[in-house]
């Protein structure tokens, strides 16, 4: 066989060089493909970050809507009243006997050692504080006898010893008993629209930080959050079953009650239209 000249094979390879180097990507192609997808997913992320928080949204009106037909078959084995929760502490500490109503008729709330998952209908999804709460109880061997938390804000069924829930006039809606008269069309169940710091309700002015700490760590007090931590808005559950998003409005907000030194300084709001 005839051996091809020095010639042709340099032509030969530098041809397949030539080829095999097509194949890759020049350095500024490379640049536009980064470019390109960078833009794609500025574009993208909001879209799924509002797919998520409408995920959440449902999901939370999911619970609620359980809660109110759990009440609504607790009041129907007992002369249509409300679960007792003459032990509750404050708007979201339970007393024991709300924790056996869950257990019959909702959903039983276990000490756990991590926190409840996503799902656990007691708690809203978007719920990061109570679920970090919830975990204190675990090293109390007695606390199947004390007040259990929820993440969200319970109201019938309390008395006035518990916290100072007339700050707005609302303590006749917090201690009735039972369903329906005066305050039917009231929410008896809400997101948690709550902060930390000072608010003035004649004004509307003050301070108020959306985080907390635990073990040194911030965490964010409110529900269904912007990114600044301030809630977006809630769900409101009714005593008649059907629960509704409202957004919030700091500015436009009602102060449901001021802890103050009970608690530290504990700010949580409501202010949604009830049709009378």
């Amino acid at each position: 066989m005839k051996a091809k000249p020095f010639n042709s094979l340099k032509a030969w390879h530098m041809s397949h060089i030539s080829k095999n180097a097509r194949k890759g990507f020049t350095l500024i192609e490379l640049l536009v493909v980064i470019a390109i997808i960078a833009i794609l997913a500025g574009m993208l992320l909001p879209a799924l970050s509002k797919a998520k928080a409408k995920a959440n949204q449902t999901l939370c009106l999911s619970n609620q809507r359980q809660w109110g037909i759990s009440i609504q078959m607790y009041a129907a084995d007992h002369n249509n009243r409300f679960p007792d929760n003459s032990q509750g502490q404050h708007l979201s500490w339970m007393g024991p006997s709300m924790a056996e109503f869950w257990r019959n008729y909702l959903m039983e709330s276990k000490k756990t050692e991590a926190e409840k998952d996503k799902f656990h209908v007691i708690f809203c999804p978007t719920d990061k504080w109570h679920r970090v709460a919830d975990m204190w109880r675990n090293s109390d061997p007695n606390a199947h006898l004390k007040p259990v938390l929820t993440g969200y804000f319970y109201l019938p069924g309390r008395t006035t010893s518990s916290a100072e829930y007339n700050v707005s006039g609302v303590e006749d809606w917090v201690k009735r008993k039972q369903l329906g008269g005066r305050f039917k069309n009231a929410p008896i169940l809400s997101d948690r629209l709550q902060g930390i710091g000072s608010w003035s309700v004649n004004n509307n002015s003050g301070n108020v930080n959306w985080f907390t700490e635990s073990d040194g760590k911030s965490v964010p007090a409110a529900t269904h959050r912007n990114q600044d931590g301030s809630p977006q808005g809630g769900n409101f559950l009714f005593e008649d079953g059907h629960a509704e998003w409202h957004r919030f409005d700091l500015q436009n907000a009602r102060q449901t009650i001021d802890l103050g030194a009970r608690v530290g300084s504990w700010l949580c709001f409501y202010k949604i239209p009830i049709q009378e």
